[in-house]
C-alpha cells in the first residue's frame, strides 16, 4: 500500500480514519476476504487478495484517467488525434496523404501511425480503442461491420514475384497445359508462405496447387517484404500485394519480376468507430481519405497501370517503373 498506514492514508485522501476503516471493512465483507493485515505498530501490509485488488484498482484508475483525457480531447477541447493502423505493405504516398489530411483538419493535435502484421490484429486494436482508424483487408472486419463505419478504398491485385534469373522459357513451360512438373527446377519448385493469420495464405496455397503443383512451401516468413527478399535471392517465388512494390529497395526490385494474376486480389477498406462519425472533424477526415484513395491513389499508383494491361494468358508481367 502506498501510504503504509490508515492514518497516513487519511491524510493523503482527505478522509477521516474511521471513514476509511469503515469503507475498507465493507469492501472486505463484500469480497469475503481480508485485504490488509495490521501489526502492533499500526503498519499495514496487503494480503494476496489485497495485492490483487490494489493492482487492479491502479489499472482501473489509470484507464479512467485515459478515458477522461480522451473525452476532453474529443468533446471538450475538440482536439483531433488520429490513431491510424495500417498493414506494413501500405507505405509511401498513402500514409503521407492521410497525415496531410489529418493535419489540415481544424483542431488537429496529433497523427499516430501503427503497423501490424495482419489486418486481424488491427481490427482487434480498433475494438479495444487503441486505434480509431484502420485500413484493413475487408475479410478481417466482416464480423464487426455493424460496430464501425466501413468504406471501400480499392481492390488491390495480388502479384506473383519471380526471381529475375528465371528465364521466360521456364515460366512458359510452367504454365503450359500438360507440362511435366518434375521437369521444373530451381526457384520455380519452391515458394514462400506467409504467416497463417494472413487471409491471403489460403488463396496462395490454392493457386500453387492448381498452377505449380510440384512447388513446395520451402520457406515461411512473417511479412511479404521478407518473402520478396528471399525471391530476390533467387530461392523461390511468392505472392504479395501490389501496394508493397513501390516501397521496396531498388536493389531488391532489380532482382525480381512481377506478374499480374487473374482471380487473386484483396479488397481494402477504411474503418472507424461509428460514434466518431457523428463528429464533423473525424467524419471529414474519413471521407477525405476515402476520396483520396479512389480519386488519386488508385489512379496514380501501379493499380492504374495494371488495369490497362492486356491479359492474353494466365500471367502478364507488370512493367517496372522508370
Amino acid at each position: 500500500m502506498v501510504a503504509g498506514s490508515i492514518t497516513k492514508a487519511s491524510r493523503r485522501v482527505g478522509l477521516s480514519q474511521p471513514s476509511i476503516s469503515q469503507q475498507l471493512g465493507k469492501l472486505e465483507e463484500k469480497l469475503g476476504a481480508q485485504l490488509i493485515q495490521r501489526n502492533r505498530t499500526g503498519i499495514i501490509s496487503l494480503t494476496p487478495s489485497g495485492e490483487y485488488w490494489f493492482k487492479l484498482a491502479e489499472e482501473m484508475l489509470r484507464r479512467l484517467d485515459q478515458a477522461v483525457s480522451e473525452h476532453e480531447k474529443r468533446f471538450v477541447n475538440n482536439a483531433v488525434t488520429l490513431r491510424m493502423g495500417v498493414p506494413p505493405t501500405l507505405r509511401g504516398p498513402f500514409i503521407a496523404a492521410a497525415a496531410r489530411i489529418a493535419s489540415a483538419t481544424p483542431g488537429f493535435a496529433k497523427f499516430e501511425l501503427r503497423f501490424s502484421l495482419t489486418s486481424g490484429e488491427l481490427v482487434e486494436q480498433l475494438r479495444l480503442h487503441q486505434l480509431n482508424c484502420v485500413i484493413v483487408n475487408e475479410d478481417a472486419i466482416a464480423d464487426d461491420r455493424s460496430s464501425f463505419a466501413v468504406s471501400e478504398l480499392f481492390v488491390e491485385p495480388v502479384v506473383w514475384a519471380v526471381p529475375r534469373s528465371i528465364a521466360d522459357a521456364e515460366i512458359e513451360q510452367a504454365f503450359t497445359p500438360g507440362n511435366v512438373p518434375r521437369a521444373l527446377g530451381g526457384a520455380l519448385g519452391h515458394y514462400v508462405e506467409i504467416d497463417t493469420n494472413v487471409p491471403l495464405r489460403s488463396k496462395t496455397e490454392e493457386w500453387y496447387r492448381h498452377h505449380l503443383p510440384a512447388a513446395t512451401p520451402t520457406f515461411s516468413t512473417m511479412t511479404d517484404a521478407a518473402a520478396i527478399d528471399l525471391v530476390s535471392a533467387g530461392l523461390a517465388t511468392t505472392h504479395c500485394p501490389l501496394s508493397l512494390l513501390p516501397g521496396l529497395p531498388d536493389g531488391v526490385s532489380r532482382e525480381v519480376r512481377y506478374f499480374l494474376l487473374d482471380g487473386l486480389s484483396r479488397r481494402i477498406v477504411l474503418a472507424m468507430p461509428k460514434h466518431l462519425m457523428s463528429l464533423p472533424t473525424y467524419s471529414g477526415i474519413f471521407n477525405k481519405i476515402v476520396a483520396y484513395a479512389r480519386d488519386e491513389y488508385r489512379q496514380g499508383n501501379l493499380l492504374a497501370q495494371t488495369e490497362e494491361l492486356p491479359r492474353p494468358g494466365r500471367v502478364v508481367e507488370i512493367p517496372r517503373r522508370a
